[in-house]
């Protein structure tokens, strides 16, 4: 279930971007609505639920939207603010099938241990991410990773993240406490961890 979430986001993603034809209009939506039963949303609906399978799709007599819906829609916005602005595709999948080629993206939090290189601002950086991993709501979760989404596009506009795989995990987060205990194990495991050092470290024992 969690992987077809994933393969879903990126079906809809890709669809958005277009080969380079970008759909302009319903990005621009994605960006000036914060949630999926938002007015100002209707104009991903077309996009979004077309792409989903009849499972994922809400049945609630009172419209409530499945953890499908929700996952795939809080991603799509960050991935809408990200590629704002920018010709190249922002996402690309952080594995490769092909054990020859490096992936061409990388994980939401392994970028942003990227950042943490920064000695200026890595503290109030440290306080975000802290803050969202300490946190077992959905609405306070969404809320951080799209501030930090605006963060890491002012930092490098041209960063290939894979936000099909940040979908997978938020769906997750959703399903139980358990569960989200153990998605934010994994992103505080690809946040703090930092190969540069031991690489570093390989090289002075060398």
């Amino acid at each position: 279930m969690a992987n077809e979430i994933a393969t879903t986001t990126a079906r809809i993603i890709n669809k958005l971007y277009g080969n380079g034809e970008q759909d302009k209009a319903v990005l621009a939506s994605l960006r000036a609505a914060d949630t999926i039963d938002s007015k100002r949303a209707q104009a991903v609906w077309p996009v979004m639920f077309s792409e989903m399978s009849e499972k994922d799709i809400s049945n609630d007599p009172t419209g409530r939207p499945t953890y499908a819906e929700t996952a795939i829609y809080a991603v799509l916005r960050c991935y809408a603010i990200h590629q704002q602005a920018v010709e190249e595709s922002v996402y690309a999948q952080s594995f490769s099938k092909d054990k020859t080629k490096n992936p061409e993206g990388v994980t939401f939090f392994n970028a942003l241990a990227g950042l943490r290189t920064n000695d200026e601002t890595r503290v109030a950086l440290d306080r975000r991410v802290q803050a969202l991993l300490a946190s077992r709501n959905l609405a306070n979760t969404v809320k951080s990773i799209t501030q930090l989404t605006r963060i890491l596009k002012s930092s490098n506009r041209e960063l290939k993240v894979d936000y099909a795989q940040l979908a997978q995990d938020l769906f997750l987060f959703e399903t139980s406490f358990e569960m989200a205990n153990r998605i934010c194990l994994k992103w505080g495991q690809q946040y703090y961890w930092q190969p540069s050092k031991e690489a570093s470290n390989s090289e002075d024992k060398n």
